[in-house]
């Protein structure tokens, strides 16, 4: 047989595989992807050595198709293979030294007994002062932080929970989702996340299929932040019916995504690894303004006449004490109190704490003549770092 002919005989057999994957038969899709592999080793061997390009694409599909099969020693094995030899194309050398560690990775994990739910999501950051496979510590750990937010209040509302306003999630939703950071292949700036599979089947009264809806944690995450970054006016409200949730999303996504001067970085796509949802998500500056739009509230109770003023107020934010319904921010020894900040939540609002801060606010005087503010929006000022107050004596 030709290489044509085993090419696409290899491209049937992970037709077939990816089909039974989806239907969770994992026995049935690894042998498929064997046969697939083995397929494309016998296109390699009919194929004349100065078709450099061809064979680097084709060791690199074989070599990827073991790693689906869970055959990591022919897999690792084949590409050393190729590796010692001087006919693969630059390209296909790199993405085969990414394959073996990924392999290792999965090899390790294995052996660990580690399981994780269904689906992976590989999250890249590029542009401004990402570097290749580098990034400020401050600018990762922020984001980190976002993403693991994200996925404790997509859990909560896939059980059914009230929304959660202050504090961190409950023991039954840590013990649900539990995200775990994984080295992700060399890239711009890329880092993986997984959750963890659940120690015991979750059962709650009143929630036949709740052990189901947390197996979907990782596909729900990524409609949500595409629905929240694409079309908040939309999707977002078929994907999110509660009001309460949408916003606390919408907030959440916002901030994850990137300034609008680019300055610190420039793009994240957010995307899942093994096609449990094909279509990626890309942040870019101008998602912040969609979402903002989606966010502004017509029916404000306070509208701008010579009585309230709406404007923004910029400093460092130094006080937040939601129960007592004010935060207050510091700019260079301006202190202002913002009034009505309860209804904010600790997951957008904490991580802001000692970082300048624009806060929407509408100013009004009291009784007394005095002028007073009470709170609209807040976001952290562009490329903002963490600042802490000075220390005297």
């Amino acid at each position: 047989m030709s290489w044509l002919e085993n090419h696409i005989r290899s491209e049937e057999y992970v037709s077939q595989a990816e089909e039974f994957y989806r239907q969770h038969d994992n026995d049935q899709s690894a042998a498929l992807y064997r046969l697939a592999a083995e397929a494309e080793i016998n296109a390699l061997e009919d194929l004349a050595a100065n078709k450099m390009r061809t064979i680097g694409i084709t060791a690199v599909s074989a070599v990827s198709l073991y790693y689906k099969a869970q055959e990591f020693l022919q897999a690792k094995r084949l590409a050393h293979k190729w590796l010692s030899t001087e006919l693969l194309p630059l390209f296909a050398i790199e993405e085969l030294e990414e394959l073996l560690q990924v392999i290792r990775y999965e090899e390790i994990r294995t052996r660990s007994g580690i399981q994780f739910i269904e689906g992976e999501v590989l999250v890249s950051v590029s542009g401004g002062e990402i570097l290749y496979g580098a990034a400020p510590l401050d600018l990762v750990l922020d984001k980190v932080e976002k993403i693991r937010n994200l996925f404790y209040r997509t859990t909560e509302l896939l059980l059914d929970k009230t929304l959660r306003k202050r504090g961190s999630p409950d023991e039954l939703v840590k013990s649900q989702c539990d995200p775990w950071l994984l080295q992700a292949p060399p890239g711009s700036y890329q880092f993986a996340v997984r959750v963890r599979k659940p120690q015991e089947q979750l059962t709650i009264p009143g929630l036949p299929d709740s052990g189901l809806r947390v197996e979907q944690i990782t596909k729900k995450f990524l409609e949500i932040v595409r629905a929240t970054s694409q079309d908040p006016e939309g999707e977002l409200r078929e994907v999110v019916p509660q009001e309460e949730y949408r916003e606390t999303f919408l907030k959440l996504t916002r901030e994850l995504s990137p300034p609008a001067t680019g300055k610190s970085f420039s793009q994240m796509e957010i995307k899942s690894t093994n096609g449990i949802e094909p279509r990626p998500v890309i942040l870019r500056p101008e998602t912040r303004e969609v979402i903002k739009h989606a966010l502004r509230k017509p029916e404000s109770p306070f509208q701008d006449t010579s009585e309230n003023k709406l404007l923004q107020l910029r400093g460092a934010l130094r006080v937040i004490d939601l129960d007592k319904d004010y935060i207050e921010v510091n700019n260079n020894g301006d202190k202002k109190k913002i009034y009505d900040a309860r209804e904010e939540i600790d997951d957008v609002i904490g991580s802001m704490v000692n970082r300048q801060v624009v806060v929407d606010v509408v100013e009004r005087d009291d009784r007394s003549g005095e002028k007073k503010y009470y709170y609209q929006d807040i976001q952290l000022e562009e490329d903002s770092p963490l600042e802490y107050p000075k220390i005297v004596g």
